[in-house]
Formats: C-alpha cells, sequence, structure tokens
C-alpha cells in the first residue's frame, strides 16, 4: 500500500498543482493532505478550490481553524486578526462548509501497520485551539508527547506545521510545499514492514 502525505501549501498555488501531478505519477491508493491553505500566498481560494475538486483526504490545519473560528482561539496570533477577518469575510458558504467538514485526524490500517495524521501533535483534541504551539519544539513539550501512550500505539504518526522535515521516534514531520525546502512523503508498506522517502519539488516563481 503507498500512501502520498502533503502539508502547508499556504496559497502557492503553482506548488500544490505540481504536487497533485507529481503525487499522481507515483500511483498512491490514498493521498492526504495535512492541512494550512491560507496564509503568506496570494491565491488561496484558488487553492481551497483546487483541493475541494481532488477527492484527496484533507485535513483541518490551524489555518483552517482560524479562519471557521477567527483568532481569538489563539492568543500567539492576534496580529492575524485583519487578514483571517478578511478570509472569513470573503469565504462562500460552499468553501466555509468544506473547511468545517475537514476532520483534525485520519487513522488507516497500512497492511496491518497503524499509521495516524493529524496536521501537528496535540495539546487537547477537544479544545478550540488543539494543537501544541510550535514553542514546544523548543521546551520539550514536542518531545513528551512523541513518548505518550497514545502516540506510542502507532506504528508512525505523521505531521506537518513546522515547515520542517524531521523524525522523532515514529513521528515524522513533512516540510511546507508551499515554502521553500518543499517536499512531500511517500510511505510504502507491506505486512512486514512500512517504510517511507520524501520527495522535493520546486516551488520556485515562474520567469
Amino acid at each position: 500500500m503507498k500512501i502520498a502525505v502533503f502539508s502547508d501549501v499556504h496559497g502557492n498555488l503553482k506548488a500544490l498543482k505540481t504536487t497533485l501531478e507529481q503525487i499522481k505519477e507515483k500511483s498512491p491508493d490514498l493521498t492526504i493532505f495535512l492541512g494550512d491553505i491560507f496564509q503568506r500566498g496570494n491565491e488561496e481560494t484558488e487553492c481551497l478550490e483546487l483541493l475541494k475538486a481532488s477527492g484527496i483526504i484533507c485535513l483541518k490545519g490551524n489555518c483552517e481553524l482560524y479562519a471557521e473560528h477567527g483568532v481569538d482561539i489563539d492568543p500567539d496570533v492576534e496580529y492575524l486578526r485583519d487578514y483571517y477577518d478578511g478570509v472569513r469575510k470573503n469565504l462562500t458558504a460552499g468553501q466555509m462548509q468544506f473547511i468545517r467538514q475537514m476532520p483534525l485526524i485520519y487513522e488507516t490500517d497500512c497492511c496491518g501497520h497503524m499509521i495516524r495524521f493529524s496536521h501537528f501533535l496535540f495539546s487537547d483534541i477537544h479544545s478550540d485551539y488543539p494543537f501544541l504551539q510550535l514553542s514546544s519544539l523548543k521546551n520539550g513539550g514536542f518531545d513528551r508527547a512523541c513518548q505518550s501512550e497514545e502516540v506510542l500505539g502507532y506504528e508512525l504518526v505523521v505531521v506537518g506545521h513546522s515547515h520542517r522535515n524531521f523524525a522523532k521516534g515514529n513521528v515524522v514531520s513533512v516540510s511546507a510545499i508551499g515554502l521553500e525546502g518543499a517536499s512531500y512523503l511517500l510511505i510504502d508498506g507491506n505486512a512486514d514492514a512500512v517504510s517511507y522517502e520524501r520527495y522535493f519539488i520546486d516551488v520556485s516563481p515562474e520567469q
């Protein structure tokens, strides 16, 4: 079984198109987007519509949470209030419905190996802002979460959000496709094991 995973589009339509085209060439059984359509780029609406039409599994990132609920759920992003107020005002009812129905987690049995996908690890999945803060990567909170019984219960836990490629135990992070260092992950599983490979893409502006 092959599973393609990418994250953090951030309004970069060229990168999204390139990623989806390259993934299609790999013929995966499943393709999963880990969230963050908005912020930074200027083609967020086009990216949203392409993801809606793609039929792939689209998970909710912090950017979708801000688009759905506003920035009051996260005191760290007060500086983005005007931006997300504009996003919320301009979304159509159908686009907002798509965002609302995006799940926070997707789990699958890959040839007998359980894999969990989410935008980032969680502090409290039932809270309005469920993810650990990025500061957890420096203060030890992320490492502690990696050692939790919940996380260790999976063969792999795949996340985005940090815009970095790294692995800590069974937790694998994939970089942002909409930014420099863009890459996606291809997971390959059989009855014996699960492995993964990173594929880098060129997201430089067209000349």
